[in-house]
């Protein structure tokens, strides 16, 4: 259960990471025609990610839905929240 956790980390935290080759792949398969909104392209990028997440799962632990959710969450949200811990530790002698 807590690799199944770690895998959702994983794809919660590579899906930006994996969303420009995710997107080259796409435009070589979809028309020019059918342009794919910024967030829509985050979104896909995340669902492709923890597919692959859950098919790993499947083959490596015991698969469960919740902690893989969880972990997407936490590895989406994460570095967002470092980033802004760090932010506030810091001064800002600039303003």
């Amino acid at each position: 259960m807590f690799g199944t956790f770690i895998l959702g980390v994983a794809a919660g935290w590579g899906a930006p990471y994996a969303e420009p080759r995710i997107k080259a792949a796409l435009d070589g398969v979809l028309l020019d025609e059918t342009p794919i909104a910024p967030k829509e392209m985050a979104l896909l990028s995340l669902a492709i990610c923890l597919l692959g997440a859950a098919v790993l799962s499947m083959l490596v632990s015991d698969p469960h839905a919740a902690p893989l959710a969880l972990g997407a969450v936490a590895g989406v949200l994460g570095p967002k929240l470092i980033d802004r811990w760090r932010s506030g530790k810091a001064p800002d002698y600039d303003s």
